[in-house]
């Protein structure tokens, strides 16, 4: 069985260290749609969140230059 990992946009906040807003903004940007929503929550897949933390990662990258 293959199961597709997802995780709320608040865990994410916090692993991230990243506010909620921000990071819907970076998948607006990146096209990326929450696999699910739960009660109004979305919920990414896992895969997606690594391109999200990708892009933080290079724009923090890119601000410590």
């Amino acid at each position: 069985m293959d199961a597709t990992k997802i995780l709320s946009i608040g865990h994410v906040a916090g692993q991230l260290q990243t506010p909620v807003s921000r990071l819907q903004e970076l998948a607006d940007l990146l096209k990326i749609v929450p696999r699910s929503t739960v009660n109004g929550i979305p919920y990414f897949d896992v895969l997606d969140v690594e391109r999200i933390a990708d892009r933080i990662r290079s724009e923090q990258a890119e601000d410590s230059a």
